[in-house]
């Protein structure tokens, strides 16, 4: 696990990082004094757990926020703070926790034990994929980069069908909401954007994850890790990660957000 750990003073940010040694001594910890040093970082979005102060000069902790999950959307902010008049906007933000200094190890290990997503274990290898929150795929631990958005979509729905091929026309149906007044694209499009994705999983390396028939597509569940297919298999992980959250970009992905709601077997 790697964690950042941010705080404009010296003392609370030697307790914050002494708290988050002593609950998780295995854990990479980065250490900053302010946002400006977070994001002269080159790796400033491959963190998992991020403890930010909120009330820093120049860029404070909630602004941090953002830019982290712009960088990447599955990071956990935990903001540790001795004020506690930016909790409305740490829960608009869909942070993980919030902490009150002083802070002790084991109030960190609390939010350690539940954070709202999963983090990748060191060295993670294959093809890596989070439904909760928004959709966002992940090959041998880096985010996996889309020539085109609908391509990234595409992923998503077949990630949705758990291995069901698709027929072209279906996909023009699911991806394109104007496919219901015959205002959609053509089924030619959509070939473009199979390929696409194959050339993308092809290119890092797992193309095998991708099951292509005449005139359907699917996903080899069985080459890719997925916090929604840990969630029907009951894995605690999963379970934890679980807050509601389903593929939030894609409006065709409502129906499954439903059933997991509604603790519906799918």
């Amino acid at each position: 696990m790697r964690i950042l750990a941010v705080d404009d003073k010296a003392m609370p940010r030697k307790a914050l990082v002494q708290a988050i040694g002593d609950a998780a001594p295995d854990a990479e910890v980065v250490v900053c004094a302010n946002a400006a040093e977070v994001l002269a970082l080159p790796d400033a979005g491959g963190f998992d757990v991020a403890f930010l102060d909120v009330d820093m000069p120049g860029m404070d902790g909630i602004q941090l926020a953002r830019e982290l999950k712009r960088l990447n959307p599955h990071v956990n902010v935990v903001f540790a703070t001795g004020f506690g008049e930016y909790m409305a906007d740490a829960f608009a933000l869909h942070s993980s926790g919030y902490l009150r200094k002083p802070i002790t190890a084991e109030a960190v290990a609390e939010e350690l034990d539940n954070l709202r997503y999963s983090p990748r274990a060191t060295g993670e290898r294959g093809l890596t994929v989070h439904c909760f929150g928004d959709f966002e795929a992940f090959a041998d631990g880096e985010p996996l980069m889309f020539e085109r958005a609908k391509s990234k979509e595409l992923l998503a729905y077949l990630v949705d069908r758990r291995g069901a091929l698709a027929g072209l026309r279906e996909i023009e149906a699911a991806l394109w909401e104007e496919a219901a007044e015959g205002r959609g694209v053509s089924t030619s499009y959509v070939r473009v954007l199979v390929s696409d994705l194959r050339r993308t999983l092809e290119a890092c390396g797992h193309g095998d994850a991708l099951v292509r028939r005449r005139g359907s597509v699917g996903v080899n569940v069985t080459r890719l890790a997925c916090d929604y297919y840990g969630y029907l298999e009951g894995d605690p992980l999963a379970l934890a990660a679980w807050h509601g959250e389903y593929m939030e970009q894609y409006s065709w992905a409502e129906p499954t957000k439903a059933a997991l709601l509604g603790g519906s077997a799918l």
